[in-house]
């Protein structure tokens, strides 16, 4: 039997593999962080990272395989080197300015530019260390398995990722990040280059080795089928990763903490299923994910009271640990299968290529393809519906090949039965996701679904736009009450309060940042100029041109309507010499959404707002969050660049069409926060409401001061979790 411990023959390949694999998943969430702003801090943007990781780690591999397949190994150790220099030569990997868009691009194709200029060859070259060290190991210790390695390597991924969370975003600046990991990109150069000449200076020797310990390391023979099992559980595992981390980004946040932890559990399964087969055991993994997936069904739709079940698996950590869940059951399943499958030693290159073919192929449909055929994210369940038949497909296999007896027959009808139930409840729970849809559209920033309801019993037809499982906009479908404002912008709201509490009389200009339905135009007057900043040209086609909501139409503002990011575009206008904007009022309509664009909410773009603003004028911030508390973070950010601020929160009020909100007012001149709060006290008796309807708070000065201070550098998202 070989040996498995790699440590034992040389402790070098073991580093290199290690250093290697850290430095390669250091590397995703440090460029995707950097890039982020850039192209509005949406979802999109880390799973077209993914798809091109996954894509460059297959060309890595295939790189590696032709090397060890048709280059002898002294001259091997000449062509890598040349390579690795080539891949000097493009440090640092992180884009500078020069690549930040600077009006409405096609994301997609801008960003692939990008990484392919900056990150691609290092990211080749690393991707090739693993399957060149682990052919040169077991050449140069052919009676050891070289599969351990694997598993090692993937002990670096995973800590790579948790460093990157706990040690290099909170601590260090990405500028300083990015010139240690050169550093270390240079070490493992040289590492890979001595572990090559290891593996030469063992072919010289000409060492006799027996054949079936020359071939150690692996269990089956390659097959047609085999290589296509290769090649479809790991597509399956990457599409069940980035659906999982599309779920979490678009509900909650999208940082590098929320794509860091599906990553995370992803390589545990490897990590687990490499080290050893006896931690595999396919019937656990079948029911963890039957257990889960239900769990999330039936979660989603149920709720049971405020202490029961289903309000804890709906919080932020509830959806998080659940989804994690299934994604650690369902890749288990896939990894398991696959490590079982392992070829020999003398064909893995050939079976890492394959593995890495496959994640690609994954990586490039849930990236590139699924927005384009899909109009929602139909990938996850797609993942789970297709995990369970490559399940059925092994059991079988493993059926056949050993001839198993009828008493065990009954695992195979429960597990058929599993299936079943499986997909009905998937099936179940996406049909009901789009009952009362009358327009629904996918793109690179998410699903925007308009939901038309009618009420009978109150006469009330309303029509809804919601971005994932966020609402943005309800507008009453009725003669003389359609421009009315609803919802977080009704009139017993802090927006609603700030808005009505202008002078009669005086024309004003009013930046927004999100659009929506454009709700909050229903506030203009004869004078005044609306300018709002969209980054999403759909959700401008909705509110403007498609008729399905009027307020852009009927309100009695001029309005303007901004296609892009709104910190790039008023950026922008410095660079272009246009006049400042000088914005009486500038209302944040970003927050709202359980998906936080983080570089909005910085030191720096404040003071880009503080540059656009009149000089006695007003910001707004909506921060209505299941999930983050944003108060004292947005009190912070004023102060830093010379704002005083409150907070209005507000009960829900049906009679004047408001729902429960929260908004932090700033200004310069603390006297308009005074004025401000006379007014709402002044009109709690005009709407019909009780003193407890909104409340006005300042948090103390020693608690803000103790809020983290967030700029393009630095953020935690742990700092603000609820």
């Amino acid at each position: 039997m070989p040996k498995n411990g790699p440590l034992v023959g040389n402790p070098l390949f073991a580093i290199t593999v290690f250093a290697s694999a850290f430095l390669i998943f250091l590397v995703q969430p440090m460029v995707g962080k950097h890039i982020l702003p850039w192209f509005g801090g949406v979802p999109g943007v880390w799973t077209l990272c993914l798809a091109f990781y996954q894509t460059t780690l297959f060309m890595g591999y295939a790189y590696a395989h032709l090397l060890i397949r048709f280059i002898p190994v002294n001259r091997q150790i000449i062509i890598h080197g040349v390579v690795l220099l080539c891949a000097f030569g493009v440090l640092p990997v992180l884009p500078d300015a020069d690549w930040k868009p600077l009006g409405p691009v096609a994301p997609a194709g801008q960003i692939l530019a990008m990484l392919c200029s900056n990150v691609a060859l290092p990211f080749l070259v690393l991707a090739s260390t693993g399957p060149l060290v682990q052919a040169w190991f077991a050449r140069r210790h052919p009676a050891v398995s070289p599969y351990p390695l694997y598993a090692l390597s993937n002990v670096g991924s995973l800590l790579a990722l948790f460093s990157f969370s706990f040690l290099f975003e909170p601590l260090l600046p990405l500028p300083v990040t990015s010139q240690l990991w050169s550093l270390g990109f240079a070490f493992v150069g040289f590492a890979v280059l001595a572990c090559a000449v290891l593996a030469n200076v063992a072919s010289q020797t000409n060492r006799e080795v027996p054949r079936d310990e020359a071939e150690a390391g692996g269990e089956t023979e390659v097959s047609p089928a085999g290589i296509a099992l290769w090649m479809g559980l790991p597509a399956c595992a990457v599409v069940l990763l980035m659906g999982v981390t599309n779920k979490l980004c678009l509900d909650i946040a999208n940082v590098p903490f929320l794509w860091i932890v599906p990553l995370a559990t992803y390589l545990l399964t490897f990590i687990l299923c490499f080290s050893s087969e006896r931690l595999f055991s396919r019937s656990f993994f079948v029911a963890l994910l039957v257990l889960s997936v239900f769990t999330q069904i039936n979660a989603s739709t149920l709720f049971l009271g405020p202490e029961s079940w289903t309000s804890t698996v709906n919080t932020l950590w509830g959806q998080i640990i659940l989804y994690n869940t299934i994604l650690f059951a369902s890749c288990m399943l896939m990894h398991g299968d696959l490590y079982r499958l392992r070829p020999r030693a003398s064909s893995l290159t050939a079976f890492y290529l394959c593995v890495s073919a496959g994640g690609a192929s994954g990586g490039i449909f849930v990236g590139i393809v699924a927005p384009l055929i899909f109009d929602a994210y139909h990938e996850l369940p797609l993942g789970i519906a297709v995990c369970w038949l490559l399940v059925l497909v092994n059991y079988y296999r493993e059926q056949r090949r050993d001839a198993i007896s009828g008493g065990r027959r009954w695992a195979w009808a429960a597990t058929g039965l599993a299936t079943l139930a499986v997909f009905g409840g998937v099936a179940r729970d996406q049909s009901r996701s789009t009952e009362d849809v009358m327009y629904q559209v996918r793109n690179f920033y998410g699903i925007l679904r308009v939901f038309e309801r009618k009420d009978d019993d109150s006469g009330r037809h309303l029509r809804v736009l919601m971005n994932g499982t966020t609402k943005h906009g309800v507008q009453i479908v009725r003669p003389g009450l359609s421009l009315l404002p609803t919802t977080y912008f009704g009139r017993a709201t802090g927006i609603g309060y700030l808005l009505r509490s202008r002078i009669v009389g005086e024309s004003q200009q009013v930046g927004i940042i999100g659009l929506g339905i454009g709700t909050l135009a229903a506030y203009g007057r004869a004078g005044d100029t609306f300018r709002f900043y969209e980054i999403d040209p759909d959700v401008i086609r909705i509110a403007r041109d498609h008729g399905m909501f009027t307020y852009l139409r009927d309100s009695d503002a001029d309005i303007e309507v901004i296609e892009g990011d709104a910190r790039i575009a008023l950026t922008a206008e410095f660079k272009e010499g246009r006049p400042r904007q000088k914005f009486d009022i500038l209302i944040l309509d970003a927050f709202s959404s359980d998906s936080v664009p983080v570089h909005l909410l910085t030191q720096e773009a404040f003071a880009l707002y503080a540059d656009h603003l009149a000089a006695n004028g007003t910001i707004a911030l909506h921060i209505s969050s299941r999930y983050l508390k944003l108060t004292q973070l947005a009190f912070r950010l004023g102060g830093s660049v010379g704002f005083d601020a409150i907070e209005v929160l507000n009960r829900a009020s049906p009679q004047n069409r408001s729902i429960r909100s929260k908004w932090v007012i700033l200004s310069r001149d603390p006297h308009n926060l005074v004025l401000l709060s006379d007014y709402i006290d002044s009109q709690r008796d005009a709407l019909g409401l009780n003193e407890s309807s909104v409340r006005i708070r300042k948090p103390r000065a020693n608690i803000v001061a103790q809020a983290p201070l967030w700029t393009d550098q630095y953020s935690n998202l742990f700092g603000i979790v609820k």
